[in-house]
């Protein structure tokens, strides 16, 4: 299989294994805001983001490592040492996690903080286990864990919310227990564990190596939580859980676009730390970044108008003022997006390190920007906020990656942000539903029109080049 057919069968293969994860999260928001009311739906969200945050300095983001030293790797006494030493670091993380538990369970006043704690702890082997299955190469249990995750956590949320009628609680014990039994069920499938953990195997060597390449990916991480998530701190502080509830359920809907850059990430992820070494990378780089513009914008705009169209009886009326922020929250997804296409120049080379610096800088300037802005416009400030933070960091990595690799980028790149402003002008200005239909399929046909021109030409050098090595 040449590296085009492969990056777009991985793509297919990860979107069936993020897409229904994420469908049934889309799924259950009409659950969620019927059932829960926006403050304590708000309180979850916020729950949520610090256990992601508790995952990575837990982890020391080992989840990138596992993945990246994995890949490739067909040595069985290799795989047993990465393997080993991760579940070590991750036995140790999870004492750690209980321990910091115990303490703030003392001193603090934290609602359901133990299920906070089971949360994160979960959701830390839950990661790093489907990376595993990935740096394996068993990208079909990839798809079997994200069906089956989504499943139980639609089951369970039933069961919990509806049924037993545990309000938010029930949130908490359904994403616990779900991704607790996926692994279970995969690992009888698959013997993970049972062929490759080792307690006593190790290889010095390769523990400092997975650090060293792991560890400048935490204040990385940290950084991105930062972007990400601390839009919710100063909603909350500055206009309250209610807000932070409206807010939250459009980042459920925007959601949808973040797996789709997620499906891109990761299928690239893998093509693109093998093509590396390829002569032609330049061109090669070029064109799937040329392709990304095209394909993610047609997405993110049709289906921001489709979730728009059907907003009334998608979501309780508490939360219907969250339609407003949903199309600038998806061009900064959009930008997003093509800043984590150059993520892989720091990947590829090893030189996690030298991510650091725009990542910071970018942080920064959201901080302030959200400190500034959400006091005068609300949860505008924090949407405007990030859109001019995205739009930063990919202009910075532009210039910071062309050490790793240089792509081109011909003037019909602007044709998809021309599409988005009138787009955004539309979405706005005009009440028409009808018209706003016509535009969307009309810019729809536009985009496949000039695509054979111009973007088709440069899927053919994905599909038909052939590999190159050094």
């Amino acid at each position: 299989m040449n590296r085009g057919n492969k990056f777009i069968n991985d793509i297919f293969i990860y979107a069936v294994g993020n897409l229904g994860s994420k469908l049934i999260t889309f799924l259950l928001v009409p659950l969620y805001t019927y059932f829960i009311a926006p403050d304590d739906f708000g309180y979850y969200d916020i729950a949520l983001n610090i256990s992601f945050l508790g995952i990575g300095i837990l982890s020391f983001q080992l989840r990138d490592g596992v993945f990246r030293f994995l890949l490739g790797n067909e040595d069985d006494r290799t795989r047993k040492d990465i393997i080993s030493f991760t579940c070590r670091f991750l036995l140790r993380a999870t004492l750690v996690a209980f321990i910091i538990g115990l303490f703030c369970l003392f001193f603090f006043e934290i609602r359901f903080l133990p299920w906070i704690v089971a949360l994160t702890v979960v959701f830390m082997f839950y990661e790093i286990y489907i990376q595993v299955i990935r740096g394996l190469g068993r990208n079909v249990y990839f798809v079997y864990i994200g069906i089956l995750t989504s499943l139980l956590t639609i089951v369970f949320s039933c069961l919990f919310i509806i049924n037993l009628d545990c309000g938010v609680l029930g949130i908490f014990y359904a994403n616990i227990l779900s991704r607790f039994f996926s692994m279970c069920i995969i690992e009888c499938k698959l013997r993970i564990l049972k062929k490759y953990f080792r307690y006593n195997s190790s290889d010095p060597q390769i523990n400092q190596e997975m650090i060293r390449y792991s560890l400048p990916l935490l204040p990385n991480a940290l950084c991105y939580w930062l972007l990400g998530s601390s839009n919710r701190l100063f909603i909350n502080h500055y206009l309250g859980l209610e807000s932070n509830g409206i807010y939250a359920v459009a980042m459920k809907f925007v959601s949808i676009f973040e797996t789709f850059s997620l499906i891109i990430y990761q299928a690239w992820q893998e093509t693109s730390i093998k093509q590396y070494g390829s002569q032609d990378k330049n061109r090669f780089f070029s064109s799937v970044l040329y392709a990304q513009m095209y394909i993610f914008s047609a997405f993110v705009i049709l289906l921001i108008f489709v979730i728009k169209w059907n907003y009334v009886w998608l979501v309780d009326e508490n939360f219907q003022d969250s339609a407003q922020y949903l199309f600038p929250m998806g061009i900064s997804v959009i930008f997003f997006s093509l800043t984590s296409f150059f993520d892989m120049g720091y990947q590829c080379s090893k030189e996690t390190a030298r991510n650091l610096p725009g990542i910071i800088l970018s942080t920064g300037l959201n901080l302030l920007l959200n400190y500034l802005l959400v006091q005068q416009w609300g949860i505008w400030g924090i949407v405007v906020s990030s859109i001019f933070t995205y739009l930063f960091l990919f202009l910075y990595r532009i210039v910071d990656s062309r050490r790793f690799f240089q792509v081109k980028i011909p003037y019909a790149g602007m044709i998809p942000l021309g599409g988005c402003i009138v787009a955004g002008i539309i979405y706005y200005e005009v009440i028409s539903i009808y018209f706003q239909i016509v535009y969307v399929w009309a810019l729809m046909i536009v985009l496949w029109v000039v695509m054979p021109g111009y973007v088709k030409s440069q899927l053919k050098v994905m599909a038909f080049s052939k590999i190159y090595r050094k």
